[in-house]
């Protein structure tokens, strides 16, 4: 398939030598400060690989500390930028002749800290697929499958290993706060099955009150949490972390699946290694 090149007049488009990374991250760094008006203080390429099918075009995942002026004060913000290269030629668009755009199709790879023992939540570590799922407890699609994920996983730990991360949607769902906070107690004690009842709680997703949200979990799993116990710093950092991640993988929304390392947009790709009945 031929591939069609919207390249940005502000890069340099023809070189003397084929683009290097470090030759990219300069490029890339020098339209971020023209765009912002703001200096870049760090530039880090996060994730890179050849996108199939494309003649050689490889997509690079950026991240740039940028030092901004904001209400009167300088503040260092984090900014993902998405670069193709190819030979000598740098572009931040790639579109082939049906007008697939690579650049909200592709996502960076799963780096292999985030496979550790915290986020375990079923499956074998050694099992020959791993799944990386981002999830919102009050997300509709989450509800519909991700608990069907979790139970087929259960199912078949010879085959996989599901590793969960916490990704409340805050701003269309204040409850996930407190919520994405029990379930954290839970995957950390093992109680998978209170896990995925907080994913149908009698209780409105718009729910501010914590006290009505723990009391909702409680009549879904029986048990009996305080603020204190949500709200302690070990699990503060624990979100802290996953959110970081979040941003790491430019996760936009909710469900959010990786499959051996590589973003699933059909979020049933996993299915394909289910026994077949």
């Amino acid at each position: 398939m031929k591939i069609k090149i919207l390249l940005l007049t502000i890069l340099a488009t023809v070189q003397l030598f084929a683009v290097t990374q470090k030759s990219m991250e300069h490029y890339v760094k020098e339209y971020v400060e023209k765009k912002t008006n703001s200096p870049v203080e760090h530039i880090e390429t996060i994730s890179s690989y050849l996108i199939e099918g494309t003649g050689g075009w490889r997509v690079y995942f950026l991240s740039l500390n940028v030092k901004m002026k904001i209400s009167k004060q300088y503040k260092t913000k984090k900014v993902n930028q998405i670069a193709f290269t190819k030979g000598n030629r740098i572009t931040f668009s790639l579109k082939d002749t049906t007008g697939k755009n690579y650049a909200k199709i592709l996502k960076p790879k799963v780096p292999k800290e985030a496979y550790d023992k915290k986020h375990l939540l079923v499956g074998n570590a050694n099992a020959k697929h791993k799944i990386l799922v981002m999830s919102d407890p009050f997300c509709p699609y989450c509800q519909e499958i991700v608990p069907v994920l979790i139970d087929d996983v259960k199912a078949h730990p010879e085959t996989f290993a599901l590793y969960y991360y916490h990704l409340p949607l805050l701003r269309i769902h204040p409850a996930s706060d407190v919520t994405t906070r029990a379930m954290h107690l839970f995957q950390e004690h093992g109680e998978i099955d209170n896990l995925k009842a907080c994913y149908h709680l009698l209780v409105s997703e718009k729910e501010r009150n914590p006290q009505v949200v723990l009391n909702a979990i409680k009549t879904k799993t029986g048990v009996s949490l305080t603020l204190n116990e949500i709200n302690a710093p070990a699990i503060s950092k624990a979100l802290a972390f996953d959110k970081a991640m979040k941003k790491r993988l430019m996760v936009t929304g909710t469900p959010t699946i990786f499959i051996d390392d590589e973003w699933d947009p059909t979020r049933f790709k996993y299915k394909d290694y289910l026994p077949k009945k």
